[in-house]
């Protein structure tokens, strides 16, 4: 047992009881049991009482729990990212939300290093604005890697296809690009949680509080539009034979999965 009564501040030890008691009476939705204990551990590590309702919002949240998930949903949804437009607020967002509430394979969610030496709501300011700076920063430098296509056109077995893919890699390439910038919004989000953050569908579909085979048709659906979104423009651009334009798009969407990735990896 930490030394609660340390420091002319510190709250004795039935007045900590209290103080938990209370926080957990005000969040009846929320399971608490086994949170009192985490919440003496925290207070004798700094956490400050008066932040108590919101380290068990944390806390619970970092354990799965509906109503906790639901609460921190609501606080970031209060956060709104500086120098972004609406759909990219909305895209940060939801990264944010990646990050601060799934685990992965060797750690916890992160809403679990919520301390409550401070607010919350401030807590999830920074996680947000780490997402965002990050959001930029990819767009300053494009967000393309240069041998996406090359790779893809170098493993085509038949010289002369070959040299037309490689050809117009570049066009395939900005197709794609804006095919991906168009589609924006959730089916956007899905594919870069899916492809680039590795996410696992099932962790997904808690996100959005769908079952996991919907978020599956939601990945396919995404990645199909894009693949007829670029096929499209590239048609637009480039006056060849439908045989040659097929060629080039058969070539790309047998590794589609690949070119989203590091066309949205940021």
């Amino acid at each position: 047992m930490p030394d609660l009564t340390a420091g002319p501040d510190a709250p004795t030890v039935a007045s900590l009881e209290d103080a938990i008691a209370a926080a957990c009476a005000r969040r009846p939705t929320i399971a608490a049991a086994g949170f009192a204990a985490h919440a003496v551990a925290q207070v004798g590590a700094g956490a400050r009482p008066e932040h108590l309702d919101e380290l068990l919002v944390a806390w619970a949240a970092g354990r799965g729990d509906p109503a906790a998930v639901r609460a921190v949903d609501d606080l970031m949804a209060t956060i709104a990212p500086r120098g972004l437009d609406p759909a990219a607020r909305d895209e940060v967002r939801q990264l944010a939300r990646v990050r601060v509430l799934v685990a992965s394979d060797d750690r916890p969610p992160r809403i679990a290093g919520y301390r409550g030496t401070g607010p919350l709501a401030g807590w999830l300011r920074v996680a947000v604005t780490r997402v965002a700076i990050d959001h930029q920063r990819a767009l300053v430098r494009g967000d393309v890697p240069v041998d996406v296509l090359a790779e893809l056109a170098a493993r085509e077995p038949d010289p002369e296809l070959r040299a037309l893919k490689a050809r117009f890699q570049v066009e395939w390439r900005a197709a794609l690009t804006d095919a991906l910038a168009a589609l924006g919004g959730r089916p956007r989000v899905v594919l870069r949680l899916h492809f680039v953050e590795g996410t696992p569908l099932a962790a997904i579909g808690r996100l959005y509080r769908v079952h996991e085979s919907t978020v599956s048709r939601w990945v396919r659906d995404a990645a199909q539009a894009v693949a007829d979104a670029a096929r499209a423009r590239l048609t637009e651009r480039l006056a060849l034979p439908a045989d040659q334009l097929d060629s080039i798009a058969r070539m790309v969407r047998s590794q589609l999965d690949l070119s989203i990735a590091r066309l949205l990896q940021g």
